[in-house]
């Protein structure tokens, strides 16, 4: 532990000072990259990041595996800007970048007071930013789902299969699952709400929306990972630290719905969604699986899921979701 610490600290250190040499200055006109706005019982909480200059996703079709490749790069070669103040444009709430360039904004607000869009600036930026509330009060449940091999097709749970896929596609030719879009849109046609949690950074988080929006997924929040440095920790936390610490923060957020959790068995969704289980009790109406391959499952995951079924949650589990939309709950 006390290698992992000095190694975090050296590095942050080397870090932050080959950034005070490359960004110099470029501070004319921050870009807020936002992540979108979710309630709370009696907040709005709006998150996002601070850059020198704006990333795009490409907005052509088919194109080389060597251009997917340098596009895919470039998300991840970014300029933060910290300690830049972000307040809405009435002035009813502010803050302040952190050393990665991230904000964490919030707002008092109650149903039926929710805006659709806040208007937030940057400190000497040129333009506004309208950002879209995505309100979970009106909602009848909610389902929070992963995104690998989940929705999106990746492989995952092979790391040279997930690294080849991930940076060789583009927005254009990766590949939502047909039969999850069929049922996260049986979901919201009985009105749920939807949560997305992932290991993947947020440098990701433009690719995956232009994604889910070019294949129908029922828009909702997303929870990402920064795999930032910090002076405590090389990298972030797990991938398990970082999806509970996410669902937790979704059902905090939302006392006053019971959920639905969709993930895999190929990683480790069935431990996280068991603690889930058993440490809210009453709070998981099920829990949907996908087998992303015809293994047979080891004996952790069948342990996991036998101790959701044993705490009174249904599990369903499939090669394909479309055999299960019979089965599983829409409340």
């Amino acid at each position: 532990m006390a290698a992992k610490l000095a190694l975090a600290r050296m590095t942050h250190t080397v870090e932050r000072t080959f950034d005070k040499v490359r960004r110099g200055p470029a501070r004319d006109d921050p870009i807020i990259d936002c992540y979108g706005g979710y309630t709370t019982a009696t907040q709005i909480i709006i998150r996002g990041r601070v850059l020198a200059k704006a990333r795009a996703i490409s907005a052509e079709g088919p194109q080389s595996i060597w251009r997917n490749f340098t596009d895919f790069l470039n998300l991840f070669y970014t300029d933060e800007l910290r300690d830049v103040v972000i307040t809405t444009t009435d002035g009813q709430a502010r803050t302040v970048t952190d050393e990665e360039g991230f904000f964490f904004l919030t707002l008092d607000a109650t149903a039926p007071n929710i805006p659709q869009i806040v208007e937030i600036q940057a400190e000497g930026a040129a333009e506004t930013h309208h950002v879209p509330i995505l309100s979970s009060h009106d909602a009848s449940f909610g389902v929070i789902s992963d995104i690998d091999d989940t929705l999106l097709r990746t492989g995952a749970f092979s790391l040279l299969r997930n690294l080849w896929t991930s940076s060789t596609g583009n927005v254009h030719t990766r590949e939502i699952f047909p039969d999850a879009i069929k049922l996260l849109q049986q979901f919201a046609e009985h009105d749920a709400c939807f949560f997305y949690v992932s290991s993947s950074p947020w440098n990701l988080y433009d690719y995956l929306q232009a994604i889910f929006l070019r294949t129908g997924v029922p828009r909702g929040p997303f929870f990402l990972r920064d795999l930032g440095i910090s002076d405590t920790q090389f990298i972030t936390g797990t991938h398990g630290d970082h999806k509970t610490d996410a669902i937790e923060k979704v059902l905090l957020a939302n006392p006053y719905l019971a959920f639905t959790l969709v993930g895999d068995t190929g990683q480790h969704d069935p431990h996280i969604y068991a603690d889930i289980v058993v440490r809210h009790a009453g709070r998981i109406n099920q829990v949907i699986l996908r087998r992303p391959s015809d293994a047979d499952l080891p004996d952790e995951v069948t342990k996991d899921i036998a101790r959701i079924r044993d705490a009174g949650t249904p599990v369903h589990l499939d090669f394909d979701y479309r055999k299960l939309l019979d089965d599983v709950a829409v409340e």
